[in-house]
């Protein structure tokens, strides 16, 4: 066999165990951007069953699994949720819930504050890093967010031991919404996958239907 049909035929190999891999329970198969983008996009509306007052839209990663039954999750406050089929403690998921506050400080306590409050909600945890951010809501205000990178112990990530969870918070006090936007992934793979998770939770922005 000559060098490019063995390198041809690894190829292939890759690519059908790639497609055999098994989505989580509950999500779906794998799915692939078109034109070898590295993310799929999701949009949050009426249409698709969202909960959110306002229309939104967010990148996920490519070869990653989507959640299937979102009727019974958003009855938990679960408006969108993927998953890498293969490394489940890698994942990305938004949650909507009605609130009363009107802002990020209002709803969470002051950005130290709300960082300490989830390294301290449960055994070895620590804040890795903390920031203001912003949101662009649908009526051009500028929401601040809650921009925080929590390094969790075993106790929190269970069967995956230490992991990494980034959550981007805000409120729209106009409509009186809570969203988080939330990424995990292992800690040891954390340092390969930061990137991309981060320009995912990044991503999130409300759209004009």
């Amino acid at each position: 066999m000559t060098l490019a049909m063995t390198t041809l035929a690894r190829r292939a190999t890759r690519a059908t165990t790639a497609i055999a891999i098994e989505p989580p329970r509950g999500y779906g198969a794998p799915v692939f951007a078109s034109n070898g983008s590295t993310a799929n996009r999701f949009e949050g509306n009426a249409r698709a069953g969202s909960t959110s007052p306002r229309a939104y839209a967010m990148d996920w990663p490519s070869g990653w699994c989507a959640l299937e039954d979102l009727e019974s999750a958003r009855r938990v406050n679960v408006d969108a949720s993927f998953k890498d089929p293969e490394d489940e403690a890698s994942t990305l998921a938004v949650f909507v819930t009605p609130v009363r506050e009107k802002s990020a400080d209002a709803r969470f306590g002051t950005l130290r504050e709300d960082a300490r409050r989830r390294a301290e909600s449960a055994a070895r945890q620590r804040t890795m890093d903390a920031r203001i951010g912003e949101t662009i809501s649908a009526s051009g205000r500028a929401l601040d967010a809650h921009v925080i990178e929590t390094e969790v112990g075993g106790g929190t990530a269970g069967r995956f031991g230490a992991a990494v969870e980034l959550v981007k918070a805000f409120v729209d006090g106009e409509t009186g919404t809570e969203y988080v936007v939330r990424a995990t992934a292992s800690k040891a793979a954390w340092p390969r996958v930061r990137g991309e998770l981060r320009a995912m939770v990044e991503s999130f922005e409300f759209v004009r239907e």
